[in-house]
């Protein structure tokens, strides 16, 4: 018997779009990332690019009726993609407790008591208890709130719970750790209210939904979204209601492989604006959660980190989603992870759009060139290296040496396909812009770069952003650069020329003047 479809997965009928615009932008510098094309001005005419080159001569050629734009300070570039996102997660977490920056587990604690409860529960987001003077237990949650309180750790691989939520959930000390996730108990076995990896998913079950509407705040050039067929779904009522005005590449869960393959669906099917990417499945956790999989002890020697699934299972899943013609996207941090996602890759027939490995935060240098030799796109998320430099110094040592390695990895022939990771860290591009660029610590360390043979170009880093992205998602022919025949997807930066230089800092204070998707200009800085 086949399972039901989950609703939101029907991508194969053609939405209709809005007539697409036209216009034209006379700027300091058009980076198209074509090689032999360049010039200070961009043509777009019908949603596609119709010439760039010199302003001055491109100017004569367009209709009297096409918008102008002159930006006289602002380099152009194709439409940033943000390659990595939890943008449901996002959305709903700005209404929720936000937990980033709490130095203390006790300022922790006076934020949840002075959070709006939903649906009788108080949810938050945000904390990180790397450096706290304690750490999260259900006690401290029980003194502030005595309704059940739920709180993501910042990179989303570890939850804090207070005594209502784990009573809620059924957790207690004669419940047994779930494959991939441990309950973190007391010395007389009771559960502290911390909660690692999958365990967190026992309390899913019991926490309110969100209504579609709520899931969804803001716009930019386009995201790929990983997260459930509830996102999908508010995503699909946005696009029938003719109010999606991004370009979405949606990451469903490996739970789903199985409806998903039974009916038929395929990475690749969809529309201009919605379009389903590879399955997403974990293998191991976070450096920050200390749940990253590495090949080798942490440097206290006390484990090796956690894998989140068997290599039994995961290649199962690999095998049975790529016959079935779905991409797979790993989660891998560790250098454990990493290797065996490689291993698993390397091995399963093409899909319509490339396999994909998340994050790939520490690569073993024996590892560096296989992404590239097996056409595997490294998606990574530079914005996190700025806080995670020293926890990596601390906990991996030697091996962080491996650890964001952008430029080992591109000069191997990997594409890389920057995002964000959001929520864990700010959806503004500009953090990963100039993390890719300077590899400076977010306290100052490192102030000529950690790692500094690591660093990339300001091109390189746009095209990690643009180009790369493109390929991930299938369109490589059609978006990601600004060539005659593709589609108008462009940005328009207010900016300091010297980023052009490689001063990474210049691009700190840049602003976007003008976001064009489609041919239509959804945003301009007045």
């Amino acid at each position: 018997m086949a399972w039901p479809l989950p609703a939101g997965y029907d991508l194969k009928v053609q939405q209709a779009d809005p007539a697409p615009s036209s216009g034209f932008i006379r700027a300091h510098t058009v980076l198209s990332l074509v090689p032999g094309v360049a010039g200070d001005g961009v043509w777009w005419q019908d949603g596609r690019i119709r010439a760039v080159g010199r302003a001055e001569d491109l100017e004569r050629r367009v209709p009297t009726r096409v918008p102008r734009y002159h930006l006289p300070g602002a380099i152009v570039t194709p439409g940033f993609v943000d390659g990595h996102t939890h943008f449901g997660m996002w959305a709903l977490g700005r209404r929720r407790v936000r937990l980033a920056g709490a130095q203390t587990r006790e300022e922790a604690v006076r934020r949840v008591a002075m959070g709006v409860p939903e649906q009788g529960w108080l949810l938050g987001h945000g904390w990180d208890a790397n450096r706290w003077e304690a750490p999260p237990d259900r006690w401290s949650l029980d003194r502030a709130v005595a309704l059940p309180a739920f709180l993501e750790s910042i990179d989303i691989h570890a939850a804090w719970a207070n005594s209502a939520a784990l009573l809620a959930a059924g957790i207690d000390r004669n419940t047994p750790d779930p494959p991939g996730g441990r309950i973190v108990r007391d010395a007389l076995g009771d559960p502290t209210g911390l909660l690692l990896e999958r365990a967190a998913q026992l309390v899913t079950p019991v926490l309110p939904a969100a209504a579609p509407a709520d899931l969804l705040g803001a716009v930019q050039d386009g995201i790929h979204d990983i997260e459930g067929p509830e996102v999908l779904r508010a995503f699909r009522v946005l696009e029938s209601d003719g109010g999606l005005r991004l370009r979405v590449l949606f990451a469903p869960p490996v739970g789903q492989l199985p409806a998903l393959l039974s009916h038929g669906v395929r990475s690749g099917q969809g529309t201009e604006w919605l379009m389903l990417g590879g399955v997403k499945l974990f293998l191991d956790g976070s450096l920050g959660s200390r749940t990253a999989w590495m090949l080798e002890a942490y440097e206290d020697g006390r484990d090796a980190g956690m894998p989140l699934a068997t290599e039994a299972e995961a290649r199962a899943a690999v095998e049975r989603a790529a016959v079935g013609g779905m991409a797979c996207t790993i989660h891998a941090i560790g250098d454990a992870a990493v290797r065996r996602a490689l291993d698993l890759l390397e091995s399963v027939p093409a899909a319509a759009l490339p396999h994909r490995i998340e994050h790939l935060q520490c690569v073993h240098p024996e590892d560096l060139a296989r992404a590239g030799r097996a056409g595997i796109v490294a998606s990574m998320q530079p914005a996190h290296l700025p806080g995670d430099v020293g926890l990596a110094e601390e906990r991996w040592g030697k091996r962080s040496r491996g650890a964001f390695a952008f430029r080992s990895l591109m000069q191997r022939g990997a594409v890389l396909a920057f995002g964000s990771d959001v929520p864990v860290v700010p959806l503004d591009p500009r953090q990963g812009v100039i993390a890719a660029m300077g590899r400076v610590a977010s306290d100052g360390g490192f102030p000529d770069g950690w790692q500094p043979e690591e660093r990339l170009s300001f091109e390189d880093v746009v095209r990690a952003y643009t180009e790369g992205n493109a390929i991930a998602a299938g369109v490589a022919g059609r978006r990601g650069r600004l060539l005659p025949g593709s589609d108008a997807d462009l940005v328009a930066w207010e900016v300091d020329p010297a980023v052009l230089r490689g001063e990474a800092a210049a691009f700190r204070e840049s602003r976007v003047q003008l976001t064009v998707v489609g041919g239509e200009a959804v945003y301009r800085r007045e």
